[in-house]
């Protein structure tokens, strides 16, 4: 009888893998180097070693202190080779020293054999160890009573014993009395996590990854964590079993593993560059102050980055600032032969270090950027000769028959837009132009109240035709403006009818 179904059976292996292409090889790696094995390959295998696995085995070896940094074996690693536990527990009872050596073992044993405790527990292992020693006290009621696993129980004490035997000719450092969580940390040093900023549940582990607590597990509450198991894979997988770690004990075992240095970098939630010293154990971070005196070249280096990220609309443009960058760009596509400088979005965004980083100054934050001209920024980049070239070709403004002189608007691609009352152009047959009268502008002739009634860039064909329609309807609805039947001729005025002629 077949108890899966045909497709599940096509994606099934011929044979199971064999346990040595899945199994921890930490301690057949101390086994072998014990012997003077150095590497797998020296001696026949039915199936190798994977070479990855070999290799996290070494790092872990290395870590625990039972290999040197050349791959020998230390005096450490010839100590835990002589236990019949895993290199990680080995590690923990010899270095717990005579004060926390049965605490050691115990954990030893719980962590060798099957959960005395159900999966719906707290994952404490405090509460573990509490559960054995009741077993001591109080027999088999008490385990009971906290709904523990009896048979369990005795054979993790057996193991204990086992230990304890074997533990009467030890000798070990000599340490002050450890907690729970300091004495897992010897065994699980590359499993050290702290709490995510931000979150109840979520811890980060040293060597990257971490895991996550059931919101009503006690330890929930606890900032640092040894993380004897959770689910393999993801980002934050289920832990199955931990024990809190207080932080000063944490920094007294490994005082000699941590990494201080500067950091200076993009804060992206705040908007802004952080500049701290810093205390690390791999990636998590123990401990920081602010940095009195930063370098200020990784300062600028750190907000642009934040630039970039944010994009160019994060700085300071004003509709001036966003009108001259425009005014080159049109006539970096009029003039193609005058080699003007791109002034685009994405060319400035590409070369801030040209123009926007030496004007940051002491600036660390979006918010400093604020005092910035970037009109100014973007000028500094022409040279005389653009920049009088640039007033000359691409104007602000045009003085118009009314004697007014009104902006014209300018935008990349398009051509620049002169919106003025209608009018202010009476006298004027064409329409008006700039770069040395290459260009004409685009005409939005307004209403005395400064809505648009027509968009041109033929002024002669608006006056000779559309304007009639636009008289009758205007002169309709502003009387007392002057709605001349010959505009190319009459006299421009930016009032009413007695500025005019009829």
């Amino acid at each position: 009888y077949r108890l899966w179904h045909t497709g599940v059976e096509a994606g099934l292996q011929d044979y199971d893998l064999p346990e040595i292409r899945q199994a921890d090889l930490a301690p057949l790696m101390l086994e072998l180097i014990s012997w003077g094995v150095r590497h797998p390959e020296q001696l026949t295998w039915l199936d190798m070693p994977g070479e990855r696995a070999v290799a996290q085995a070494r790092d872990l070896l290395t870590l625990l202190g039972a290999l040197d940094h050349d791959g020998r074996i230390t005096e450490l690693g010839r100590s835990i080779s002589l236990l019949p536990l895993h290199p990680r527990l080995a590690t923990m009872v010899v270095l717990a020293g005579e004060k926390n050596r049965r605490n050691a073992m115990d954990l030893a044993a719980l962590l060798s054999e099957r959960d005395i405790l159900p999966a719906a527990a707290t994952v404490d292992m405090d509460t573990r160890l509490y559960c054995l020693r009741r077993y001591r006290r109080d027999g088999a009621s008490a385990v009971l009573a906290m709904d523990g696993h009896v048979a369990a129980c005795a054979r993790v004490n057996r193991v204990s014993q086992q230990l304890a035997h074997l533990a009467r000719t030890w000798s070990g450092p000599v340490r002050e009395t450890l907690s729970t969580g300091g004495l897992l940390a010897l065994a699980y040093p590359d499993r050290i996590a702290r709490r995510r900023f931000g979150s109840q549940t979520g811890y980060k582990v040293r060597t990257g990854g971490g895991g996550c607590l059931s919101r009503q597990d006690p330890l929930a509450a606890s900032e640092w964590l040894v993380v004897v198991a959770r689910k393999a894979g993801g980002h934050d997988g289920r832990i199955f079993l931990a024990a809190a770690l207080d932080r000063e004990e944490l920094m007294d075992l490994y005082a000699d593993s941590f990494v201080r240095h500067d950091e200076i970098g993009w804060d992206a939630n705040k908007r802004a560059v952080t500049c701290r010293q810093c205390v690390r154990l791999g990636s998590l971070l123990v401990a920081e102050r602010p940095l009195a005196r930063p370098d200020q070249a990784l300062v600028q280096q750190a907000l642009l980055t934040g630039i970039r990220e944010l994009g160019l609309a994060v700085l300071p443009w004003t509709p001036a600032a966003r009108n001259m960058q425009a005014r080159v760009c049109c006539l970096r596509q009029w003039q193609s032969e005058a080699n003007w400088p791109d002034f685009s979005d994405a060319a400035l965004l590409a070369t801030l270090d040209d123009w926007l980083l030496p004007f940051l100054g002491n600036i660390k934050n979006i918010r400093g950027c604020g005092a910035l001209s970037l009109s100014r920024l973007l000028l500094s980049r022409l040279d005389y000769q653009q920049q009088k070239s640039l007033n000359r070709d691409a104007p602000t403004h045009i003085q118009v028959p009314s004697g007014s002189r009104v902006t014209l608007q300018y935008s990349q691609e398009q051509p620049p837009v002169l919106a003025v009352r209608l009018q202010e152009m009476f006298g004027l047959a064409q329409t008006p132009t700039i770069c040395r009268g290459q260009v004409k502008v685009l005409l939005h002739l307004l209403s005395p109240a400064r809505r648009t009634v027509q968009i041109t860039r033929d002024l002669a064909g608006f006056w000779n035709s559309s304007y009639f329609a636009v008289r009758k309807e205007m002169k309709g609805r502003y009387p007392k403006h002057h709605w001349p039947t010959e505009p190319w001729e009459a006299r421009a005025t930016a009032g009413s009818k007695r500025a005019g002629k009829k």
